[in-house]
């Protein structure tokens, strides 16, 4: 049977929740990037227990970061006592960076970290209690999936030669999270629950469209003053270079521009990393795509996960970077769900000015990438 890749980004209103299949395209394999918030969660459950038994197995889960809209939908699909049993579901590997790392430990059981017992943020502490006894980074002999600055990327080959490049993060950005990590469970553990909002919300974004009537006018947007995204959690976003036969995708998480513009430096150095696709950091924020960000990588198709609710993602100023330092011509602006705010880049006259398309995926199944190899 001929090879294929495809990239869904499924519907996970303000999250994540990133679907690839690749190989035999009669019988793929699949991984999944984080599951969204829990009531994507519970959709992910209908949509497993849908799939025919022997079509439920994963070689990787990933969940990049404890943000209750990348975390939130692993717990009710799965980690929860009250998570519908999916049967004949096998994960190979989950790689989710807990508390043990942190610090540079190794999860339980794993060598010299047994004994460890897993803390973190409510949801970080639910998920670890889960993984007990399962396989829990063992790509990584149980240490943390990180990039260490001054050493080669770590690449993880899965089945049929794709391949899965760790950009991020840092030690350092773990290290980081590491107090907020603390607070919050004392937190959780003082009001006997532990449920909690992740820390690091941000602003909410414009109500109104962008008033673009030329290029000058996308070029100011684009130019307009933001302040960086400081939030522990996304700063700890795992950050992953898939490759598969000819075909690249980077996948973000929350990321900080600067710690992706660094991982992209690391396997590319002095030249723009090629791409299929790009999955924009943080749902398209504007505190986490620069234009140092854009130009580091030649690509012309964007992936926007994000329904709008809560932050009103992507925001334009972060689209209009784009549009302004995109190497590569039309871009491309895949939006995994329809919404008023990226509704407003549905317009034929700003596509005839700024060179770009858009790509609208569905409520019910977000939108899928066919990547031919």
């Amino acid at each position: 049977m001929a090879p294929m890749l495809s990239v869904t980004a499924l519907n996970a209103r303000q999250g994540d929740a990133i679907w690839i299949r690749w190989g035999d395209d009669a019988a793929p394999h699949q991984l999944l990037i984080d599951m969204g918030t829990e009531g994507v969660g519970d959709d992910l459950s209908t949509r497993l227990l849908a799939l025919p038994e022997d079509q439920r197995v994963f070689d990787v889960l990933v969940v990049t970061h404890v943000d209750r809209d990348h975390i939130g939908g692993v717990l009710t699909c799965l980690a929860d006592d009250d998570a519908v049993p999916i049967p004949g579901l096998d994960i190979g590997d989950i790689w989710f960076n807990g508390f043990p790392h942190l610090h540079g430990g190794i999860v339980p059981g794993a060598a010299a970290g047994a004994g460890l017992e897993p803390m973190g943020p409510a949801q970080g502490e639910r998920l670890a209690a889960w993984l007990k006894g399962r396989a829990w980074n063992a790509a990584f002999g149980g240490a943390a999936a990180v990039r260490i600055p001054g050493q080669p990327a770590t690449t993880v080959t899965l089945h049929d030669g794709l391949t899965l490049t760790v950009l991020g993060p840092t030690p350092t950005r773990l290290q980081e999270l590491e107090p907020v990590w603390k607070d919050e469970v004392a937190i959780a553990l003082e009001k006997g629950t532990l449920t909690t909002v992740s820390p690091g919300l941000e602003a909410m974004g414009p109500k109104t469209p962008p008033d673009l009537e030329t290029r000058d006018d996308l070029r100011d947007l684009a130019d307009r003053p933001t302040v960086p995204d400081d939030s522990e959690a996304n700063g700890a976003s795992i950050v992953l270079l898939l490759r598969y036969r000819e075909r690249s995708v980077l996948l973000t998480g929350d990321a900080f521009a600067p710690d992706v513009v660094a991982g992209i430096e690391a396997v590319s150095p002095g030249e723009p990393l090629c791409l299929d696709a790009f999955k924009a950091p943080h749902h398209g924020s504007q505190n986490n795509v620069s234009a140092e960000l854009v130009a580091a990588v030649d690509c012309s198709c964007w992936i926007l996960s994000s329904d709008g609710t809560q932050h009103r993602h992507p925001d334009p100023t972060a689209l209009a970077r784009i549009l302004i330092g995109s190497r590569a011509r039309p871009v491309r602006f895949a939006f995994n769900a329809p919404s008023t705010f990226n509704g407003w880049w549905d317009n034929p006259t700003w596509r005839g000015l700024f060179d770009y398309e858009t790509s609208y995926g569905t409520t019910e199944d977000g939108i899928t990438l066919q990547l031919p190899v």
